[in-house]
């Protein structure tokens, strides 16, 4: 189902091509059928956006919307489609009103139910021109121009600085705003850990795939086991950018990798474990189970193992029977459960 908000927006990115102008790209544009505009700059922190982005020619720029290759007044226009994490939010429209010459537009929208309206409040007090947000059937839209002294910057949460969130079996973990669930320890990971960590160890696994890695949880907890590889990968430039510094802070060998459902990763493993996101849209009947599920099977060795992490109402051993020889359901409690995948 196309999202009205992206398309309006895409609408809009055609119309005005012609001058420097930058699009903020995530998880929202969907259509395969992108502008091709030599001015158009994209920044994105989806590494499946910047493929796609990249194969229609545009000039791309995959991380953690780092907008630093931007020069302050440098650019006449900024395209946005309000993101799912208000901290995203705050920090993109700040870094527009940066990189915007004065009189320069910040091209907005959202839903209703995503806080767009305020988000347009917000920015336009930012940019110095107070504006309405316009209401499009269910969205809301502005173009809002930026004057030539910016107001008080929105609250980001200190958005590019990584925090300690918690410690366990003497490893740091940090986060940042950016990640689902970023400030705690996610309790279906927690379970997955608990589970599979036994059977991983008598398993005699020496390289380890961790799909959907976040900020490196699952992977980083293995640092006791005699593993020679780890691999942590992730569709999700936040969720790379503090595995890399979770890994490298504690001082755990690992490879992290920017890899949609892992699909540039060749090589086979002899365990995978993955909490994938059925929080994003994670359902029995949608593809992404389908590609979650493939991917583990494509990325295990035929002696393998993979163990998964879902809620309880997702039942994907059924689906998994359709792609793995074995699905056994190790762990039923507190909304979760914990499957185990064999060829």
């Amino acid at each position: 189902m196309s999202d009205s908000a992206s398309q309006w927006l895409l609408e809009q990115i055609r119309a005005n091509s012609g001058l420097a102008s930058l699009w903020c790209l995530d998880e929202h544009a969907q259509s395969d059928d992108l502008p091709i505009d030599p001015t158009l700059n994209v920044i994105t922190n989806r590494w499946d956006q910047a493929a796609r982005a990249r194969h229609a020619g545009l000039n791309t720029q995959f991380s953690d919307f780092d907008f630093s290759p931007w020069a302050d007044a440098s650019l006449d226009r900024v395209f946005y489609r309000v993101s799912k994490e208000k901290p995203v939010v705050h920090h993109v429209i700040n870094e527009a009103g940066r990189i915007l010459k004065p009189g320069g537009e910040l091209v907005l929208c959202g839903h209703k139910a995503e806080g767009a309206k305020t988000y347009i409040e917000k920015a336009s007090a930012y940019l110095g021109q107070p504006q309405k947000a316009k209401k499009i059937s269910q969205h809301y839209t502005a173009r809002l121009r930026r004057a030539e002294r910016l107001s008080q910057p929105l609250d980001d949460s200190d958005y590019t600085t990584p925090r300690r969130i918690f410690t366990e079996n003497d490893i740091a973990f940090f986060s940042k705003p950016g990640l689902f669930g970023w400030q705690k320890r996610d309790k279906g990971s927690a379970l997955l850990w608990e589970v599979a960590a036994p059977r991983l160890q008598c398993s005699g696994a020496a390289s380890l795939l961790d799909l959907g890695c976040g900020y490196g949880y699952l992977a980083l907890m293995t640092h006791w086991l005699p593993l020679q590889r780890r691999v942590l990968t992730d569709n999700n430039a936040a969720a790379l950018a503090m595995a890399a510094h979770n890994a490298e802070y504690n001082g755990i060998a690992a490879e992290v990798i920017g890899a949609d459902c892992g699909d540039n990763i060749t090589d086979t493993f002899d365990a995978v474990l993955c909490n994938p996101p059925f929080h994003q849209g994670f359902s029995v009947s949608g593809d992404l189970t389908d590609r979650f599920l493939g991917s583990a099977r494509s990325h295990l060795t035929s002696a393998g193992r993979a163990w998964f992490v879902v809620n309880r109402f997702i039942p994907l051993e059924q689906k998994a029977r359709g792609v793995f020889a074995h699905a056994d359901v190790l762990a039923d409690r507190d909304g979760f459960k914990v499957v185990e995948l064999r060829p």
